[in-house]
Order: C-alpha cells, then structure tokens, then sequence
C-alpha cells in the first residue's frame, strides 16, 4: 500500500467559516432593512467579493473583528444600480445566487461577471428558470457576464432537472425579492442552508414532501444575528488526513453538520473511516458539532447516487482516501463535478494517471483498483520510491488541496503547479496543516 508516514500533535483546529452560509448571510442581510449582526464569516476572497458586490449597491459594509461585521442594508428596494460590472471573481455561488436576487428587484440595472474560470462555467441552469419565471437576463450564451434589468417576477412553478442548491436558492431569492410565490421540487433533497435562514428568519415552508415545497408572500426579513459554523467542505480535508495518519486523531471544533453536506462523513465510515462527533447543538437554525477523526484502516465501498448532493464538493479529496482503501475506489452519477471551478472528473483522472495510478474514466465519475493490489505499475513504482509527480491543479482550489493532503500524509515529493487558489474559500490552509502534524 501508499506508505503512510504523518502522526497528529495532538492539537485541535478550526476550520474558516462555512462559504455557502456566508455567501447567504450577505444575501439575506440585504434583504432585511437595517443592521445584521455576523460571526464566523469567511474571509476568503469568494464570499468577499459578493460582499462587496452588494457593498456597491447600498449594502454599507463595517468590520468589527476577524470574520465580524455588522451589515446595514437600505432595503431591497432602495437598493441603487452598480455605476460598474459586479466582480464575483471565481464564485460560482456568489453569482448564481445574487442573479437570481437581483432579476426580482424591480428598477435594478446590473452586469454580473467573475474571472475567466467564472466566465466558462454554465449559466443556463439559471438563466433559462429566471426567465420563465419574467427576469431579463442575457450572457454570452449560457455564460457570464450576465446582464440583468431587474423586474416583478410571475409566480412560479419548476421540477429542476437536477439536485442544485444554486439553482434551489437562486428561484427562492429571486421569489423572496419579487415577493411572489414559488413552488419548488428536486428528485433529490440538495442542500437547504437558504431554506433554514429563510425560517430562521420567521418564515414559513409548506412541504409536499421533503423535495418538493412552496413559498408564499408576505416574506419576513428582519435584521438578526447569523453565527456562521465552519465549513465541512474545508473540514473534509482535515478528517481524511486524520483518518490517513500512521497513527493518532485530529479534532476539527464548530463544523456545520448540516444533513444536506454530511455526506462527506457517511462515505468515509462506508470505508472504514473512523469519526466521532461531540458536542451537537443547533445554532441560528444549523446543527454544529465537533468532529474527531482517528487513523483507520480503509476499504471500497459503494458511494450510492443519493449521497451525492451532500458530498458532491468533497469528491476530490474522497478520492485521495480511495488511494488508500483496499480494493480501491469508485465514483459515478457525478457528472456535475464537470461544471465546477474546473471539469473535476478530467482534472483528478490526468493527475492521478500523471502519478501512475490506472484509471478508468467515464462521463459521470471514474474508478482505480487498489494502487499496489495487482502489482505496480513502472511510473507507481517510480514514484513510491521517491521520483514525485507533477500535479496541475487547474486553477481549482479543491484540487489542490486534495494533493495538498496527499503530500502531507505521505511524505512523497508531490509538485503543485499553483496553489493561490486556495485563497477563494481557505485563507491560511497549509500552515493550518501543518500545525496538525508532528
């Protein structure tokens, strides 16, 4: 097998605040008249930039400590057209969720754009729901910039095609700011942070069953406070190096465990990761807790298509634990990891076959037998033995860390191209690494 050669020091960490959560603490925060009150806020350069996006609109914007601020907002209907683009850089959520916002605000005049990964990501998915709903919206085909004239939205009812919780988010806040109804439904439940600050907010969800609900006028928005918990997605990182270590734990404090993302940890225990949970609690609607992860031994499981949506994110660094499972690894029904900051499926297959590991790739995931089951191949061999590989990381933040990781739980002299992408959702993570290792 891999060789294994990290032991803990024992020290417990905090991972930056959640990014979903504090994109939609900006969102909300605009559309309750007066002060928001928000702690554990990521200061990473994608939540930032739809802060500051909203900060050019009338949001005005003070910073009382790290990740605290106190957002005052005019309300939404006071809200003033940008006099320039708004930059969400590389924020796919940022921009997919404020176009929806902005499409049902009435005399709201914007162009919405980000940086040349941004701009190659599909729109669509947004665009065309927002325009049967009566938003103008225009792109460069199916993607940004996106031009919006903000107008009174029809109320609406869609099936989306699949399990997004930008698409899901982008219609409620578009319907919340037009206050016109929505009637929603999804094959499979997506991540529901905008659902649970839209009731912690006084709000109320009908539900036909749990992937399928409505909305309806008047909408409360209230000024509040938003306690934003970490963020399992950069937490993922640290539980797999924890259960990658010779020996030892890493204890990961104040980690959102919200069951639309905990499908991280039930794919890791499917492998035989080893994961406590301590402290529970539910704050500002979310349910945090404390998540220990010990060396284990792992194996292949199978990820079914219902886990998905709850772990779709962490699929790159998943597959760094697969590198270490006995009887290897697979993953399939995950074609949306080719729309992502880069096509996931293409960049994790290159760099693992770059490192000599047999891949077989298909439209909607991939799969490699056990690294060394079946005898190693020249290029493993070569680099089991110290040769390290080249690792192109595609200008995706996940990627890198993934390999990041790897590096770190093995010692082996793995060569990243490019790691300043990092910054978009985790300030500071390798020497946050390193801080956990002997």
């Amino acid at each position: 097998m891999i060789p294994r050669n990290s032991r803990s020091s024992g020290r417990e960490i905090f991972v930056p605040g959640d990014k979903s959560l504090s994109h939609r603490s900006v969102l909300f925060s605009v559309l309750s008249k007066g002060t928001t009150y928000v702690s554990g806020f990521l200061e990473a350069e994608d939540p930032l930039n739809t802060m500051h996006a909203f900060s050019r609109m009338g949001l005005k914007v003070d910073k009382k400590g790290n990740g605290e601020y106190l957002f005052t907002s005019p309300g939404k209907s006071d809200l003033r057209s940008p006099s320039e683009d708004l930059d969400f850089g590389n924020a796919g959520t940022g921009i997919r969720l404020s176009a929806g916002l902005l499409c049902g605000i009435p005399g709201i005049r914007a162009i919405l754009t980000g940086d040349a990964s941004l701009r190659k990501r599909p729109m669509s998915r947004i665009m065309k729901p927002l325009a049967a709903m009566g938003a103008s919206i225009l792109g460069e085909g199916d993607k940004a910039p996106l031009k919006i004239e903000g107008r009174k939205l029809n109320p609406f009812s869609y099936k989306s095609p699949i399990a997004s919780a930008q698409v899901k988010s982008c219609l409620m806040l578009a319907a919340m700011a037009s206050e016109t109804p929505l009637d929603y439904e999804e094959e499979i439940l997506s991540r529901d942070h905008t659902e649970n600050m839209f009731r912690y907010l006084g709000n109320r969800i009908e539900y036909e069953n749990p992937t399928h609900f409505k909305i309806s006028p008047p909408y409360r928005f209230e000024p509040a406070e938003f306690r934003v918990p970490g963020d399992i997605s950069s937490a993922a990182f640290f539980l797999v190096l924890g259960l990658l270590l010779k020996e030892g734990s890493i204890l990961v404090r104040n980690v959102g465990l919200n069951p639309s993302r905990t499908g991280i940890l039930k794919a890791l225990e499917a492998m035989g990761g080893r994961i406590r949970i301590h402290n529970r609690r539910v704050e500002c609607g979310e349910p945090v807790g404390d998540l220990e992860a010990i060396s284990s031994n792992l194996h292949f499981a199978e990820i079914p298509e219902s886990w998905l949506p709850s772990l779709i994110d962490e699929v790159p660094i998943l597959t760094i634990a697969g590198l270490f499972a006995e009887g290897g690894f697979k993953i399939r029904h995950a074609k949306e990891l080719r729309a992502k900051e880069s096509d996931r499926i293409s960049a994790m297959v290159e760099n693992l076959r770059s490192l000599g590991v047999e891949v077989w790739e298909y439209e909607d995931g991939y799969e490699f037998s056990e690294p060394t089951k079946n005898g190693i191949s020249s290029e493993l061999d070569s680099w089991l033995k110290g040769k390290g590989g080249n690792i192109l990381t595609k200008m995706d933040h996940r990627i890198a860390m993934s390999f990041m990781i790897l590096r770190a739980a093995t010692g082996l002299p793995l060569d990243l191209d490019e790691t300043s992408w990092i910054e978009t959702s985790f300030p500071g993570f390798e020497k946050k690494m390193e801080s956990v290792l002997l």
